[in-house]
């Protein structure tokens, strides 16, 4: 369950940046082109954040892996909104070909990114001993013999 909600978040992520990347003049911060880095930067968060939160590296790929078909859904309901208020005229399955096609080489580079991102973040988490008790804890009894 654990997985999923944090699979949701970096879908989220990825939704947003596709959606920014194929309508740049609907999103926040409204542009004539998307920037590269403002996208980057968004998806490096969080991965590092999903990997703060994370389990172990098994969860971390796992997450990335939920996180591409997540994204798209996002991406595919984010793009609907400004056909629904008439801001932008174009057809359903237009929208659905520019979500899935145009953003390919996001979609290719942030399992990678995610997978690497969070196993840092997981690290830094190791490093530093950041602990969330509640949030972190394992269903189960750590101390189990």
């Amino acid at each position: 369950m654990r997985a999923l909600a944090i699979a949701t978040f970096l879908g989220l992520a990825l939704g947003y940046s596709a959606f920014y990347l194929v309508f740049p003049n609907v999103s926040v911060p409204a542009s004539d082109e998307a920037s590269l880095p403002i996208i980057l930067g968004l998806l490096l968060l969080a991965a590092v954040l999903g990997g703060l939160l994370t389990e172990d590296l098994r969860s971390s790929v796992i997450q990335a892996f939920l996180a591409l078909p997540i994204g798209v859904v996002i991406a595919f309901s984010l793009a609907m909104s400004p056909v629904a208020t008439g801001f932008l005229e174009v057809r359903a399955d237009d929208i659905f070909s520019f979500v899935v096609r145009l953003p390919i080489p996001l979609y290719l580079l942030v399992v990678p990114l995610y997978s690497i991102f969070g196993v840092i973040g997981l690290l830094i988490r190791e490093r530093f001993g950041f602990r969330s008790a509640d949030f972190l804890r394992p269903s189960g009894d750590r101390h189990r013999k």
